[in-house]
């Protein structure tokens, strides 16, 4: 009758525990606001597995007037918690790492935090770690034998007792002692699982503009696709994923950065948008005037033999003012024809454009050590995008024998 008493008290027990577990999970009144924040959990899926350790939960995040922050609670105690570094984002993600300490089941909440105070949960997501759990119940049946058995034996067979203490002592132990290695083996099963749940790494597969090179007053549009994203900002703007884009209408010329957040990142790309001036000249078609274009004696050679570089210049001029002057080159010999390359040209005076060719430039056109061609011409753009290109000149590109 004791043992029936005992054992309905701790499922009494156990029910008003669950109970008070899954008051703390759920959201109150107090904590969602009607048209106020969202919360759900993104990852890992409902039922799944992880192992022993640091598991990772995807949380996400929307707030009307951005995100404040968005926290992590594990069998309704919180875990963890990030802030929205751009308070004025409205949809947030954030990885929240917790530890499991064992085989058993995790119920995991998330909460988002609005910038006015309002607070609401996500609904429950439980995974689980498999494995031997350690249950209460080894203990619960070792009492209730122990106690009848100290009631009912009989004062007689007390004497023969200290005894057989001793070798029945002497057993438990080797007993217990083999169950921790039966539970020992569980956590290298579970452990090879943990690459499967590593999270996929960001990774910026295309960020493209409509047009690199414009005229004052023009607009471009951007465009992007981006995997395992948890954040993406484009010029400084939180964003969304393709086919998300942004328009911009630049006055000068300048650099555009999209930067994606996620595991393994941040991760970064740029553009740059030249803008053209109006031409003074109107009715202006013609591309830049070139002339004198010349080099330097050749051969180049590779070190240690010298020279070791040709220096190309050219004499470039036009009514709307001269934007880019460029050396495009290649390397052939008999039996190739390597690809077309470009380098820009500085200005070298009034109206003179100079570049010096190192033989480091021209190592990778090198397919062996023999006597080789560089193919040159130089190209100029004017300041409302008109194009010209001078005749082409050569020069021979040697090889050191020492």
């Amino acid at each position: 009758m004791n043992g029936s008493r005992r054992v309905l008290t701790v499922l009494a027990g156990i029910l008003l525990v669950s109970a008070l577990v899954l008051a703390a999970c759920g959201p109150t009144a107090s904590q969602v606001v009607e048209g106020g924040p969202r919360a759900w959990v993104g990852g890992p899926p409902d039922g799944s597995e992880v192992p022993i350790g640091e598991v990772s939960v995807m949380c996400h995040a929307f707030a009307r007037g951005g995100v404040s922050q968005v926290e992590l609670y594990v069998n309704g105690a919180f875990a963890n918690r990030a802030a929205n570094p751009d308070p004025g984002n409205e949809y947030f993600t954030a990885n929240l790492t917790f530890e499991t300490t064992g085989p058993g089941s995790y119920v995991l909440h998330c909460r988002t935090h609005d910038q006015a105070g309002a607070m609401v949960q996500s609904d429950p997501v439980t995974v689980r770690v498999p494995g031997e759990e350690p249950t209460p119940t080894t203990g619960e049946e070792e009492i209730p034998t122990a106690t009848p058995t100290s009631t009912e034996v009989p004062p007689t067979e007390v004497p023969p007792t200290p005894t057989v203490p001793p070798p029945t002592g002497t057993s438990v132990p080797p007993t217990a002692t083999r169950i921790p290695p039966t539970s020992t083996p569980i956590p290298p099963t579970s452990t090879p699982r943990a690459p499967t749940a590593t999270p996929q790494p960001v990774r910026i597969v295309s960020f493209e503009v409509s047009k690199s090179r414009i005229f004052q007053g023009e607009c471009v549009r951007f465009t992007w696709r981006v995997e395992a994203p948890t954040a993406i900002y484009f010029d400084g703007e939180g964003v969304g994923n393709a086919p998300d884009s942004r328009d911009r209408c630049p006055t000068a010329t300048r650099e555009f950065e999209l930067r994606a957040e996620g595991y393994g990142g941040p991760v970064t790309a740029r553009l740059t948008v030249v803008v053209i001036q109006p031409s003074p000249t109107p009715g202006d078609t013609a591309g830049p005037s070139i002339s004198r274009v010349a080099d330097t004696p050749d051969p180049i050679n590779p070190p240690p033999c010298g020279p070791n570089s040709v220096t190309i210049s050219a004499a470039v001029s036009d009514p709307s003012g001269v934007s880019t002057v460029q050396l495009v080159y290649r390397v052939y010999d008999s039996t190739r024809q390597g690809q077309w390359r470009t380098l820009t040209m500085q200005a070298a005076g009034t109206g003179m454009y100079q570049l010096v060719v190192t033989w480091s430039d021209l190592q990778s056109s090198l397919t062996s050590p023999s006597q080789s061609t560089m193919e040159y011409y130089v190209q100029a753009y004017d300041a409302v995008g008109n194009r010209s290109q001078s005749p082409t000149g050569t020069v021979t590109i040697g090889y050191c024998i020492t």
